[in-house]
């Protein structure tokens, strides 16, 4: 503990999509993912706070320049510390438990953020007499809905909604939940509803995405004749001028203009190029509302779990396959179709399409919900799969970390087109 203070602690920081109403983006909740193991208390806020204030992540201004919101959460000390003044206040919410409320210096400092434009948001509520001058302080409060029945949600939301807060519904798993909580008043939602695709609507594949899905077996062959896949690929216009506008934009900062795809293969190689093809391909296929945190959630578990394997090599699970096992795993959603109709297209070995339908004797799908866990941060339920894996936490933890970054500059990239 002592050697992190004295250094600058090396933390990525995770972002978990909060929703309003319409399901349109409302902004980010940003988790603190250290190099300790996954646990809740690997998640310092006050560390989190310092790295905020020191810039020391990738992500948070592409967040700020398109307007959103994040919401941080913050500990005793980095209110005493006046660190939420290191967010600005058009776009921040801080976030504080209830308890912190009854340090006496504290609600005179909230008092003072949110006179400075600050939204203040309680994490979670308790309805407990001594928080009420908290909740008539706060913007938002938080509830978590998840393993509620439908009454017990309506009187929770309904408690929070007689004192006049915006509600966020914590923990909405799946699109009834969602429905649910929209119906009993809630403003934000934040879970895994959004990752999930809405079976009334579901449709089969359209024309399109069909064509797209066959590029990627295509992509994915052992031992591709790349001259022939080239060519292929230039054939496409839109994935041709997309992926060249990628490879020439300023972000990417290539020495010299790329004229064509033979050039791009020549000049990066093709398992280097392949990876923001498929993002590409994704991206150009995508039928959902929220395309860009899907499409965003998509690499990085890709990448989470290719590290996870390359980082326990005694599984003798093959690295690239489980990149494309959490790559896909959200095509359901994004193609708003079935997976057992996704699956058919997909370049994978029929174990991998087993675990993206659910089977709940495959091996794989625990991996999935590792990832799953990780990036909603829900730390003591990813530590339990840990355990049950036999991992090394701390390996696990890296993966997600290096994960992070590298999604973040691969989606930067890809952006900057």
């Amino acid at each position: 503990m002592n050697d992190s203070q004295n250094s600058t602690p090396s933390l990525s920081i995770g972002r978990v999509p909060i929703f309003d109403a319409q399901r349109r983006l409302w902004g980010y909740e940003l988790i603190c993912v250290g190099t300790v193991p996954v646990r809740p208390e690997a998640s310092s806020e006050e560390d989190t706070a310092a790295s905020v204030a020191a810039s020391a992540y990738i992500g948070l201004q592409p967040i700020l320049k398109q307007g959103r919101k994040v919401m941080l959460n913050f500990d005793e000390m980095g209110i005493v510390d006046n660190m939420p003044y290191a967010l600005p206040p058009d776009n921040a919410a801080v976030q504080v438990a209830e308890d912190l409320f009854l340090n006496p210096e504290i609600p005179a400092i909230l008092q003072r953020l949110k006179s400075d434009g600050y939204l203040i948001a309680v994490q979670e509520f308790s309805g407990a007499p001594e928080f009420e001058p908290l909740y008539e302080l706060a913007d938002i409060v938080g509830a978590t809905v998840a393993g509620k029945k439908e009454k017990e949600v309506a009187d929770l939301l309904a408690a929070i909604d007689a004192r006049n807060t915006d509600i966020m519904a914590r923990r909405v798993d799946d699109a009834a939940m969602f429905e649910l909580c929209r119906q009993a008043g809630a403003d934000l939602f934040e879970g895994a509803f959004f990752k999930k695709p809405d079976t009334i609507t579901v449709r089969k594949l359209t024309s399109n995405a069909t064509s797209r899905l066959k590029l990627l077996q295509r992509i994915d062959q052992p031992n591709p004749n790349i001259d022939d896949l080239a060519e292929t690929i230039q054939s496409d216009a839109a994935i041709s001028f997309r992926l060249l506008s990628f490879l020439n934009s300023a972000a990417f900062g290539l020495p010299q203009k790329i004229k064509s795809v033979h050039h791009a293969i020549r000049l990066l190689g093709w398992d280097r190029l392949k990876n923001w093809l498929r993002v590409i391909l994704l991206n150009d296929m995508s039928q959902a509302v929220e395309a860009g945190d899907l499409l965003q959630l998509s690499a990085q578990r890709g990448k989470f779990l290719e590290l996870v394997a390359r980082s326990h090599d005694y599984w003798g699970f093959d690295p690239e396959s489980l990149h494309l096992l959490g790559l896909f795993s959200l095509m359901d959603t994004l193609l708003n179709a079935p997976m057992e109709e996704v699956v058919a297209f997909l370049p994978i070995e029929q174990p991998l399409k087993n675990a993206l339908c659910g089977d709940a004797g495959n091996e794989y799908l625990p991996l999935i919900r590792l990832a799953q866990c990780a990036e909603e941060g829900r730390w003591e339920d990813a530590d339990a799969i840990v355990q049950q894996l036999n991992l090394d936490r701390e390996k696990v933890t890296a993966a997600f970390r290096e994960a992070l970054a590298w999604t973040d500059q691969l989606l930067s990239q890809e952006h900057g087109a």
